[in-house]
């Protein structure tokens, strides 16, 4: 089973996403901002992160991640109702889905993560 963590103060879009990607066999983690995530997962990494652009720290989120655990490569999806990154911070994303989420592409995206991750190249 998939660990997979949702971080967004939208209890809405969280819900959506949460029903969504347990209903696919993933064990979901939720967070309202990037302080409570990086607690949740000190002890063991999630296989996924996918972040809202409305928590202020999420680029602060993903350095986190990405420093504590540089062996391990943590795949990010970044949701947002703005234009994908295109500055130095985009390399903290994996991917990047508009808002409002599609949940079939999320899915999709999160399935492909997570083969990548046990499968690598």
């Amino acid at each position: 089973m998939s660990r997979i963590l949702l971080v967004s103060k939208e209890s809405n879009l969280i819900e959506v996403l949460r029903l969504s990607l347990r209903s696919e066999g993933h064990h979901i983690m939720t967070a309202l901002d990037g302080l409570e995530a990086f607690e949740m997962v000190s002890g063991r990494l999630p296989d996924v992160v996918v972040t809202d652009s409305k928590i202020l720290d999420e680029l602060a989120l993903c350095k986190l991640l990405r420093h504590a655990h540089p062996d391990k490569r943590l795949p990010v999806i970044l949701l947002s109702d703005a234009p994908p990154p295109t500055d130095q911070h985009a390399s903290l994303f994996d991917a990047y889905i508009p808002k409002p989420v599609a949940v079939e592409q999320l899915l999709t995206l999160v399935s492909r993560m997570i083969s990548e991750r046990q499968n690598p190249a």
